[in-house]
């Protein structure tokens, strides 16, 4: 993922919501930061919320997630 035209002088935040079929995975850009510094284990087939925060234009995300929802 890449996040784009993130407005500036602002707190920003946005919710993504997704649902991995199969074999996938997902690779967060360096400026995502986790709790622990450790980003959350997904399960197939299961949908995620991931919430993102920034105050500084993009150049560090906060994340929070909300995983394995039954679909």
């Amino acid at each position: 993922f890449t996040f784009t035209n993130v407005p500036t002088s602002v707190v920003y935040t946005f919710t993504m919501e997704i649902t991995l079929n199969g074999n996938n995975a997902i690779t967060w850009p360096a400026s995502v930061k986790w709790p622990g510094d450790t980003a959350p284990t997904i399960t197939d087939g299961k949908t995620q919320l991931f919430i993102f925060v920034t105050d500084d234009g993009g150049t560090r995300w906060r994340a929070s997630s909300l995983v394995d929802y039954t679909n």
